[in-house]
């Protein structure tokens, strides 16, 4: 990229010039490099690079103070994600392998009870110069990465999440902003930090992914719940099983050690690609009614509204009631397509059809529901889900 193009040039000028080929071979040269570390997790590392061409609105602060970049006051920014499974089954190599094939920023949060929004963040410290002058700056803790993996979320606690909230909600930080310019050493200020690996530089690369892990096994369930704020954030949850017998007698030193990932690709390609099946994909009526009907069917009935939010049969209504306290939000809506977008498109198809919604539903929806009191020591999320989903009819692609 030269001085005078625009990243925003670059990526259209790599949009013209896509293709469906290109595109699975993104794909594919990802997964290939994502395997090498790994054995017995075909599925979630699929499910892991497809979410990384999947692009969902959000409020870009940006547009306030770069018009001439955007004019809206929503962008499309990249899904957040959920990992679910026990520990020690590759869910930080997954992360890393990742940052690795596709040359990007990554860090590593580790939860923990005492953690501090400072240490997500970053903080402000004090610089003096030659002068003896002193002034404040912003030091910028791991969230200002382009990929983030928050390993045991479900341990630090809820108003420590609150910077993470307005991260994945707005890619940007409100934190003291006062930053030192490495070209001549002078202080500079911003209204606020936009998220990406060179925070400072409105043109690099908008790419930013956060990635968090929870144990959901006995005491490793952690010290508190995810905050609902942020589990209606998360785009879609991953689930990680451990490998099969063959797989797992494959985890020998002999075949990982000295095996590099070199990159295969980059974010600007990255982004392209997203741009281009968001671009390209596009959802049937049919599919728009279900995906509609399926969020609010997550929801007990309001007998205080005419529109019932529930819509199928008295077995669906009364399940809902007995087993959901909160079902999805609106907020969904945005995530089932975009994910479905996706999968229809690694599908082979370039239509959103309502098959495609209800694959990716469970993903996108089980995590955001919470279940009645009493309830959750009985079934899980999933299975409560599963149940909804079976019992809302599909309607059938012509």
């Amino acid at each position: 990229m030269n001085n005078k193009e625009s990243l925003t040039d670059v990526v259209s000028n790599l949009i013209g010039n896509l293709s469906e080929s290109r595109v699975f071979d993104v794909n594919q040269r990802i997964e290939g490099c994502v395997s090498r570390w790994l054995f017995g997790l075909n599925k979630p590392i699929a499910r892991r690079v497809e979410s990384l061409f999947i692009l969902v609105p959000y409020s870009d602060k940006l547009a306030d103070i770069t018009g001439k970049t955007r004019k809206g006051i929503k962008g499309l920014g990249q899904a957040q994600i959920l990992f679910r499974g026990p520990t020690g089954i590759g869910k930080t190599d997954l992360e890393q392998s990742i940052a690795l094939s596709i040359d990007a920023k990554a860090s590593r949060i580790q939860g923990t009870p005492e953690m501090m929004p400072r240490h997500i963040i970053g903080g402000s410290r004090f610089v003096e110069n030659l002068r003896g002058e002193r002034r404040v700056i912003f030091e910028p803790g791991p969230l200002l990465s382009h990929l983030v993996l928050i390993d045991e979320a479900n341990r630090i606690r809820q108003n420590t999440f609150s910077s993470v909230i307005e991260a994945m909600e707005e890619r940007s930080l409100t934190p003291p902003n006062e930053y030192i310019d490495e070209a001549d050493r002078s202080v500079r200020t911003l209204p606020f930090f936009p998220i990406s690996g060179n925070y400072t530089d409105l043109e690099s690369p908008r790419f930013f992914q956060v990635a968090l892990t929870e144990n959901p096994f006995g005491d490793e369930e952690g010290n508190y719940p995810n905050p609902q704020a942020l589990l209606d954030r998360i785009t879609l949850s991953i689930r990680i099983d451990r490998p099969s017998f063959d797989d797992e007698k494959k985890i020998r030193a002999k075949n990982v050690v000295g095996k590099t990932i070199e990159p295969v690709t980059n974010l600007i390609e990255i982004l392209a690609c997203g741009q281009y099946i968001y671009d390209k994909v596009k959802l049937s009526s049919k599919a728009d009614d279900y995906l509609t009907l399926l969020i609010r069917n997550t929801n007990p009935p309001d007998s205080s509204k005419s529109d019932e939010t529930v819509a199928g049969s008295s077995e669906l209504i009364k399940f809902v009631e007995e087993h959901v306290r909160f079902g999805a939000s609106p907020r969904v809506n945005f995530a089932l397509e975009a994910v479905a977008r996706v999968r229809a498109f690694f599908s082979g198809s370039n239509i959103i059809k309502p098959e495609h919604i209800k694959e990716v539903a469970s993903e996108v929806i089980s995590h955001r529901l919470r279940l009645m009191p009493g309830v959750e020591f009985s079934t899980s999320k999933e299975s409560v889900f599963q149940k909804i989903l079976e019992l809302t009819e599909i309607p059938k692609w012509q």
